[in-house]
């Protein structure tokens, strides 16, 4: 029955969510491939995980039969940025990233190696370079004063530039695609699970089928033998 949750399928939910958890990538994730797995909506899966959290914490008896760990699905409280932080991670983060790091690699460095502080500062980071695009050329000096050095700079600007946004269009493009890929992948393995069943099932029938084909033949000897006995007796 759909709408129950079975505990095989309970504990593979919080399993789920603790592994994307290890991988640093976001808790929806696993509610998506939950879903697809299990034939639900994501939304229901992301309200019984969080509401199952909550009845867990006060039946000690099922969450120690089912092995899990609340520990490792507590919510994580968020800390807002002053706005001196702000300005102290982000022009950090813009240093090393000028300086060939990427910006996870800058992040987790600062972070000290704490991935929940990584992904502040991931997240904060991106969000003020969304707000604050620096692909804006700006000119220096009064048009007059331009040199064909100023406008080669300008030039190899807007080609990196040209380059990066490719580059990110190609890198978001590809994070979609896998993703549409885990997808079909789970609905696949749903697929071979049912038609398997199906096999399984058709085998079953067909057993029953010649066991009674069996049994009517034999019944029909019978009778048969009772006719004759009769008619040899007349």
């Amino acid at each position: 029955m759909k709408g129950v949750w079975k505990d095989e399928e309970v504990k593979a939910l919080f399993d789920a969510v603790k592994q994307v958890k290890q991988q640093s990538k976001p808790i929806k994730e696993a509610f998506s491939e939950h879903a697809a797995k299990f034939s639900r909506q994501p939304n229901s899966v992301r309200n019984y995980y969080y509401n199952e959290v909550e009845n867990l914490k006060k039946d000690k008896e099922r969450l120690k039969r089912l092995g899990i760990d609340l520990h490792e699905h507590e919510k994580v409280e968020r800390k807002h940025f002053s706005q001196q932080e702000k300005l102290e991670v982000i022009e950090k983060i813009k240093s090393m990233v000028q300086g060939g790091c990427s910006v996870r690699k800058a992040c987790l460095e600062l972070s000290g190696g704490d991935v929940a502080t990584m992904l502040r500062y991931q997240n904060k980071y991106r969000s003020l370079q969304e707000q604050k695009p620096n692909n804006v050329l700006k000119f220096r000096g009064r048009p007059s004063s331009i040199t064909d050095s100023d406008l080669q700079g300008l030039f190899m600007g807007l080609v990196r530039l040209v380059k990066k946004n490719a580059a990110e269009e190609m890198k978001k493009q590809m994070e979609k695609e896998r993703e549409e890929s885990r997808v079909l992948l789970a609905k696949l393995g749903q697929k071979e699970r049912e038609l398997n069943f199906l096999k399984e099932d058709a085998a079953r029938l067909k057993s029953e089928n010649l066991s009674l084909k069996r049994k009517l033949m034999m019944q029909n000897c019978v009778i048969a033998q009772k006719i004759t006995s009769k008619k040899a007796k007349a």
